[in-house]
């Protein structure tokens, strides 16, 4: 891998939203792993043959954990997407 001059000249002024979205990037990436690390804690709990009054909160956490995961993709997304006044 090289570092290219000309490419990096193309990104001023938007540098500081790639830095940005891959800030938020990695933040999904956590609450990605952290969804399976639930999902896998949720289907143990299954497979001992807990309840459905004892995986109410594992099952809560779980949803939350995939519905943070989604609003950070899109979040970041929307970060690189925003229109600037010299794209149009």
């Amino acid at each position: 891998m090289h570092f290219e001059l000309r490419l990096w000249r193309f990104t001023k002024g938007v540098r500081h939203r790639i830095v940005f979205a891959v800030f938020i990037g990695m933040l999904s990436t956590i609450l990605g792993v952290a969804r399976l690390a639930l999902l896998g804690w949720v289907i143990g709990l299954i497979f001992q043959g807990q309840n459905l009054s004892g995986l109410v909160t594992p099952i809560a956490l779980t949803g939350g954990s995939i519905i943070l995961r989604g609003l950070f993709e899109h979040w970041r997304i929307m970060v690189l997407t925003i229109p600037q006044p010299w794209s149009r």
